[in-house]
């Protein structure tokens, strides 16, 4: 049962998704293939490397494994890892307490948010995080160990620059003072998107705007620190599970708290549960202050984000909650023992822990099956296929520009649901996209220098000629996006290279 659990949440919510083809919802774009020669790939482009390594990563594996392939191997890779690390972590409790602990790590808001809006490397790092827990108590027990212990997931949380910062506080809050050997080898490990950052001309510096529009939400009635306790308020309120809403939640949040408590008290009466609290609980507390800044002093993290290198990473402050989850799965196995084992009659006992084990995935029944049918695996349209081989083919000289000139799109063959624009990493050259993002009517300005320039380009009075000194050489227009009636004049003034009914090819004349 230890080891078949994380399987079966893993198919309760990824069985759906196994189906032909890819699912794409927002942030979470898996193409055919991912070209490994592409300079924005390896963080070279002129966007920030917001993507760096873990594009890398896809794209050398495109190599031998099809997208639609990795992608299912990556969803499903992540609840098994998460669960199956928690329940590692969790091996000195007893077999309900420890499910009870796994299912609360694997089965919970942070999960269905970040899986909804398309973090998987954050997801990655996520499910890394408990057996970095395991190996670093090791370390910090003076206990000799193997190098991959730590270079695997320590690899996995450096997939992205946030998910690399996580990965180095979990090592310093629980190696404790023998934290140095281990953070030397997260240094080396996260150096691919250090480097690129601050090799861009932004550093990492960001719109002060975002602050406000990346805070973190309440939800279940409980307030933003409620919200933050239950590892939940993502600043997308679009996709948060419905079932956050109903009173089921508030109360089950209250229950679980409660049972946090109690395993806390537990815990401390016991000298080596004691070592790990000690050692979970720093990580938890900078994940929990970094979650709320945005929410509680929102000008102080402004002045960070606008002009301290890298202060870009604290935007998202909701994404740190994960330091917070490790610290809570032993919280609740420790409480679920301490309450089951006063009960002296068995079926009394079971009972209780077949409820602690199953309660969370009861009031949040919207993560199973794709996040409630949220996430659908569909098929590019042929015409994709047919524009990528002409954009290879073509003689023009410069950069790929996607039209609309807009970051997300919502076509109709992804059955409506948004997501980033997949031309930005479809096509087989290097591809300016808009990275401005619009969050409830608030443009929060991107970091692209060339993407603005272009964008200036395009409201000139002669944008091709704009186009051309920005080094834009072809245009991939969607025809069904929002916008695309607008551009008119300016595809009459390119010459066409291939058209379809949903797709179009343009080179931008000499």
């Amino acid at each position: 049962m230890r080891s078949a659990w994380p399987w079966v949440m893993a198919l309760l919510v990824c069985a759906p998704m196994l189906a032909w083809g890819y699912v794409l919802s927002y942030d979470m774009v898996f193409v055919p293939r991912l070209d490994v020669t592409r300079p924005d790939v390896w963080g070279l482009g002129s966007a920030m490397p917001r993507a760096v390594p873990s594009d890398a990563v896809v794209a050398v594996l495109n190599l031998v494994i099809p997208g639609w392939l990795l992608q299912k191997i990556v969803l499903v890779g992540v609840f098994v890892a998460a669960g199956a690390g928690a329940a590692r972590m969790l091996e000195r409790f007893g077999l309900g307490p420890q499910l009870a602990g796994t299912t609360w790590f694997v089965w919970n808001p942070y999960v269905a948010e970040r899986l909804v809006i398309g973090h998987w490397p954050l997801l990655v790092a996520y499910a890394a995080l408990p057996w970095l827990v395991v190996v670093c108590l090791r370390v910090r027990a003076g206990e000799r160990v193997r190098w991959w212990r730590l270079v695997l997931p320590l690899a996995a949380t450096a997939l992205t620059p946030a998910s690399g910062v996580i990965g180095a506080v979990l090592v310093a809050s629980v190696c404790g003072r023998r934290c140095a050997r281990a953070l030397g080898l997260a240094l080396v490990l996260n150096l691919p998107w250090i480097v690129a950052g601050f090799a861009h001309p932004a550093v990492g510096r960001s719109d002060p705007a975002g602050v406000e529009a990346f805070a973190l939400q309440p939800e279940a009635g409980l307030g933003r620190v409620g919200a933050a306790l239950s590892l939940g308020g993502i600043w997308n309120v679009d996709v948060v599970p419905d079932s956050r809403d109903l009173p089921a939640a508030t109360i089950f949040c209250l229950v679980l708290w409660a049972v946090m408590a109690v395993g806390a008290v537990a815990a401390w009466r016991r000298p080596r549960r004691r070592t790990v609290l000690l050692a979970l609980v720093p990580a938890a507390a900078v994940g929990l202050v970094v979650a709320l800044l945005g929410a509680f002093v929102p000008d102080l993290l402004g002045w960070v984000v606008e002009n301290v290198p890298g202060g870009g990473l604290l935007r998202d402050g909701a994404r740190y909650l994960a330091l917070l989850a490790p610290l809570q799965a032993y919280l609740v196995a420790s409480g679920v023992e301490a309450l089951t084992t006063r009960l002296r009659e068995r079926f009394a006992r079971w009972s209780v822990l077949a409820v602690a084990v199953l309660l969370p995935i009861a009031v949040m029944p919207d993560l199973a099956w794709g996040a409630a049918g949220r996430l659908q695996p569909v098929s590019y349209p042929k015409e994709w296929d047919q524009a990528r081989e002409a954009i290879a083919d073509s003689d023009a000289e410069g950069d790929l520009l996607a039209l609309p000139f807009s970051s997300f799109r919502a076509p109709a063959w992804n059955d409506g649901r948004v997501v980033l624009d997949p031309a930005g990493r479809y096509f087989p050259r290097e591809t300016v996209v808009n990275d401005d993002l619009v969050i409830s009517g608030r443009v929060v300005a991107g970091e692209d220098r060339r993407a603005q320039a272009v964008g200036r380009a395009l409201d000139s009075s002669d944008p091709v000629a704009g186009l051309r000194e920005e080094g834009i050489g072809l245009v991939v227009v969607e025809l069904d996006a929002f916008g695309a009636d607008e551009l008119g004049s300016l595809l009459a003034a390119l010459d066409p290279v291939f058209t379809g009914d949903e797709l179009a090819v343009y080179a931008v004349p000499e």
